[in-house]
């Protein structure tokens, strides 16, 4: 039995290959990219600013470096100033600790009163008051001198109506000193209502007639080698006499120094 080739039976199938077209020039061989337009807003837009921005930013510069500059300043001034009156309390506290400054004592001690007269004659009359007052003031300190200032003055009243007033005389009162010194105090044209003048013929009856002398005198405080600023010490005393004329008996007196924040 010879050998054949085996022959199929039925349709024949044949596979076919369509060859693909060629490439042209301007086509690549990778695949296409799509493009994609974004729109940014103008706001958005960053773009180089005029020339004149840089003129008021360079204004702006110099403003903002004055108000450093204020600031500055400001804060060494107030520091400066806190200093200065930090350093003054010390030295005050210091010095009060040491000195231990105490006030000076005062006591009216005799008055010499004229020029009442007149109210027993006629309502309508004017006074021309005149008292001598003799002041005893007294420096309690060990080692605190102080310094009476002129331009002191003083002042007679009956209740509130003003008598007659004078000067304090200026000198000076050593440590631990009792000086005692008068004051000529004069008054002119005193119209009394009829309710002052009846107070005071009562007062007169019954010989206890109260007046009192105020007084405003500028003083100086010397600690050692070291005098103090001027100040006001405001003295007020009240007495009771037992007559307008003449060399008057003292029945009763009290002083008061409103100078708190020294003494």
């Amino acid at each position: 039995m010879s050998d054949s080739t085996p022959t199929s039976i039925g349709t024949t199938k044949t596979n076919q290959v369509t060859p693909l077209a060629p490439l042209s020039s301007n086509q690549s061989s990778y695949p296409v990219t799509p493009v994609h337009t974004i729109q940014i807003p103008r706001e958005y837009v960053m773009k180089s600013p005029p020339e004149a921005n840089f003129a008021k930013y360079a204004s702006y510069s110099r403003i903002q470096m004055r108000q450093r500059v204020f600031r500055r300043c400001h804060r060494s001034l107030c520091a400066g100033v806190c200093l200065l009156i930090l350093t003054i309390i010390v030295i005050m506290t210091i010095v009060y600790f040491i000195y231990r400054p105490k006030a000076p004592t005062y006591a009216l001690t005799a008055l010499t009163i004229s020029g009442f007269e007149p109210l027993s004659s006629s309502a309508l009359t004017p006074l021309s008051p005149s008292i001598t007052a003799s002041l005893q003031t007294g420096n309690p300190n060990k080692r605190i001198s102080i310094l009476y200032q002129t331009g002191g003055s003083v002042s007679a009243y009956y209740d509130t109506v003003h008598l007659c007033q004078g000067e304090w005389p200026a000198f000076r009162q050593p440590p631990r000193n009792v000086t005692v010194f008068k004051m000529d105090l004069t008054g002119s044209g005193v119209l009394l209502t009829s309710v002052d003048r009846s107070a005071i013929l009562k007062d007169v009856d019954v010989n206890k007639v109260p007046l009192t002398v105020k007084a405003k005198v500028p003083v100086k405080i010397k600690f050692g080698m070291v005098t103090s600023w001027p100040i006001l010490v405001r003295l007020s005393c009240d007495v009771i006499v037992d007559s307008l004329n003449g060399t008057a008996t003292v029945l009763s007196r009290a002083c008061h120094v409103d100078t708190h924040y020294l003494w």
